[in-house]
């Protein structure tokens, strides 16, 4: 097939990040970071919108302000524009139609494909691939007798991998498909808690002593309850819910009622779907940031490589 798919080269230097397996590998966290890591050039973050409701072409932000909400352009991308309020950010299905109006609407120095290891349509300067280190790749099998997306040999066709944690023998697996020096390490940093409504920073010691409900509507949620653990909240109840939930106007009032908590802790993928439905001061959110492992400097080499960091 190689050589006969029509696909577009952007002018822009292109970075895709996406993964193999189904669930969190944390895409959207290392979209954010590489955002950040290109300070001062024009940035611009295309992605699908998957559980979206919106057609066609949606703008999520034109880098000044957000222009739709997380319902028409899907809650991962509104994640993005809400924590990287100078990137462009934009989705739709036809990825390739959506970067190409990126373009040439706001001519960007750098475009990330969000979930773009698969989409063969769009040539790209760097390809990212994220594996979670706690599942790796599972059995080694295919939907839907094992968690990948596509053969494990897909791995040989990536520039560099990103390993979230090192909680598993990545080293010994991926060394049948890629070079040690092509694999660098991630994890996530507790940066605070904010308010939902506001967004007002929280201060930690607010909480000591308080009936906490957690919740997550992630592919992993444990990483989530983990995390919160790890900073020392031990929620008197901690609750599970489908990536990509939808949350209805009732669904944390009926917590409430029946937990009655001095506050509910959500992610921040959730959190952006909250604030449109529910304000309420109760409802914070925790947000994070990306921590590539210091003698890691493999990303930093191959960005410089491709001419993506001058």
């Amino acid at each position: 097939m190689h050589g006969i798919l029509k696909s577009y080269r952007p002018s822009a230097c292109t970075i895709s990040v996406g993964n193999i397996t189904v669930g969190g590998t944390g895409k959207t966290p290392m979209v954010i970071h590489l955002c950040k890591l290109f300070k001062g050039k024009r940035v611009a973050v295309v992605s699908r919108g998957y559980a979206s409701r919106g057609k066609g072409v949606r703008i999520v932000s034109d880098g000044d302000k957000i222009l739709c909400t997380p319902e028409v352009c899907g809650d991962e991308p509104y994640l993005i524009a809400n924590s990287v309020p100078d990137a462009v950010v934009a989705v739709g299905k036809n990825r390739m139609q959506v970067m190409q109006f990126v373009e040439s609407q706001y001519k960007p120095d750098i475009i990330i494909l969000d979930d773009g290891f698969s989409h063969l349509k769009v040539k790209r300067d760097i390809d990212i691939l994220l594996i979670d280190g706690e599942n790796g790749v599972g059995n080694g099998h295919l939907l839907p007798g094992g968690p990948l997306r596509e053969p494990i040999n897909s791995i040989k066709y990536a520039d560099i991998i990103g390993i979230k944690g090192r909680h598993f023998g990545a080293t010994d697996i991926l060394s049948r498909y890629t070079l040690k020096e092509n694999i660098f390490y991630f994890s996530y940093k507790f940066n605070g808690l904010k308010r939902v409504e506001n967004d007002a920073t929280i201060d930690m010691n607010v909480l000591k002593n308080k009936k906490i409900v957690a919740i997550a509507g992630i592919a992993f949620p444990e990483s989530f309850f983990n995390l919160i653990y790890s900073i020392g909240i031990q929620p008197l109840k901690a609750i599970s819910k489908p990536d990509h939930v939808r949350y209805a106007s009732y669904t944390l009032k009926k917590l409430v009622e029946k937990y009655k908590p001095d506050a509910i802790i959500v992610t921040g993928k959730d959190a952006m779907k909250i604030k449109h439905i529910d304000r309420d001061p109760q409802v914070m959110w925790v947000y994070v940031d990306i921590v590539v492992e210091e003698h890691d400097s493999q990303l930093i080499t191959l960005l410089a490589k491709k001419g993506c960091l001058q």
